[in-house]
């Protein structure tokens, strides 16, 4: 019979330490509400009992060991799990962190765009404007590799230490952004054939299953706006230039769809007319195929190609 999540948090507390390498004996580990994307975890932080400048350890979710305790329907197992995590996780700590120097922080601050209604929380604890239905946070960059992207939320106490304002914030990101993270646009087709071809399909059957996609008039061609490392690409809605090129090419103004933290989708508004139905794609992939932690709005917006700008769009109820 599994144990109540009460009961696991309880237990994790009393024995996790000693699931853990040797080193970590003389820790202790203290529970705190973390925000994240779209969501408050219960984080557990392991610290040494004796002050120590030098240690540093990843932070463990209790809400999610419990998940992977249910899937596994050990206690055990689930604990041997974290002490691997836990060595395979600091390999991947940049081993300057302790001694960043924040003088040059400012070079790192990107944005990142989170739903408001759901990040309410995170957005007490840190500096941030609003864009629509969504916000602006800031987050500093302190690696990009094959392995991902790591980096840290600038915080009210960070932003107050170092003297940054929130307008100071967003023109640092608004360099940064685009520096680090260039942005791309693709026919969806094109993407979907290099998907095709990393599962394996031969060309043979990508060519049946987009036959005449160049032959596809301008206005009905859709397009995924991302970026080159694939990492928070829906912060393409804040650059008017970066949406005007894509619209540019359809011609027409044109409906974003969010369909990730990572991605957005653009055709024409002048095509695709159907408002509702779109928000109704929009929202029925967020809650079927989209991570909670990964999920941006069930809004649609709207860019006009005459000025330049971005607006959520309303919904209209549909007559057919």
């Amino acid at each position: 019979m599994l144990m109540s999540y009460e009961e696991f948090q309880e237990r994790v507390m009393n024995e996790l330490i000693d699931y853990l390498p040797e080193k970590y004996s003389d820790c202790k580990l203290e529970l705190h509400q973390v925000p994240k994307l779209n969501e408050v975890l219960t984080g557990i932080a392991i610290k040494p009992k004796a002050p120590c400048k030098s240690f540093i350890a990843p932070t463990f979710y209790m809400e999610r060991l419990y998940a992977q305790y249910e899937e596994s329907g050990s206690f055990e197992k689930t604990m041997a799990e974290q002490a691997v995590y836990l060595e395979e996780s600091i390999k991947y700590i940049p081993k300057n962190i302790l001694s960043l120097d924040f003088s040059k922080v400012k070079e790192k601050i990107v944005f990142q765009i989170v739903n408001t209604a759901d990040n309410i929380e995170m957005l007490t604890r840190c500096p941030h404007r609003n864009f629509e239905d969504l916000s602006v946070v800031y987050r500093a960059i302190t690696g990009i590799s094959n392995n991902g992207v790591s980096g840290f939320l600038i915080t009210n106490d960070i932003a107050a230490a170092e003297g940054f304002t929130e307008d100071e914030l967003y023109d640092f990101a608004y360099v940064n952004t685009k520096r680090l993270f260039p942005f791309k646009a693709e026919r969806i087709e094109v993407m979907m054939r290099r998907l095709m071809r990393k599962w394996g399909a031969d060309e043979t059957e990508i060519k049946e299953a987009f036959p005449g996609y160049t032959k596809t008039p301008e206005k009905e061609r859709v397009y995924v706006l991302t970026n080159r490392h694939d990492f928070f690409g829906a912060n393409a809605l804040l650059y008017e230039d970066v949406i005007a090129e894509v619209a540019e090419k359809i011609g027409t103004d044109c409906y974003i769809l969010p369909s990730s933290v990572h991605d957005l989708i653009v055709l024409s508004a002048e095509t695709y007319v159907k408002q509702n139905r779109l928000a109704n794609i929009v929202k029925t992939t967020n809650y079927e195929s989209v991570r909670p932690s990964e999920r941006l709005s069930d809004s649609i917006y709207l860019f006009s190609l005459s000025d330049r700008r971005i607006s959520r769009a309303s919904i209209e109820e549909d007559v057919s």
